[in-house]
């Protein structure tokens, strides 16, 4: 056994050198994410409501007086339009 050095370089393609920090694909994922928690929240908010609002209605009472459960109230309470 031989104790050669081999050196190991990647392939140079041309025209894929990436010549600055990666700061554009950080941003499109950051906006990804936080678009996806929107949408989760306003379904959620959307389903809650729903469920309060059927409970409410099967007791004969007041949605303000239907006893809910606490995602319920924290997915209206972290929705805006809800």
């Amino acid at each position: 056994m031989s104790n050669q050095v081999v050196e190991i370089t990647p392939p140079n393609l041309d025209g894929f050198e990436i010549k600055r920090r990666p700061i554009m694909g950080f941003g499109l994922l950051m906006s990804s994410v936080f678009g996806t928690l929107a949408v989760l929240i306003y379904f959620g908010a959307w389903a809650s409501s729903d469920r309060i609002e059927n409970r409410a209605l099967a007791a004969g009472i007041y949605e303000a007086q239907a006893e809910n459960e606490w995602w319920e109230d924290g997915l209206v309470f972290a929705c805006p339009l809800h």
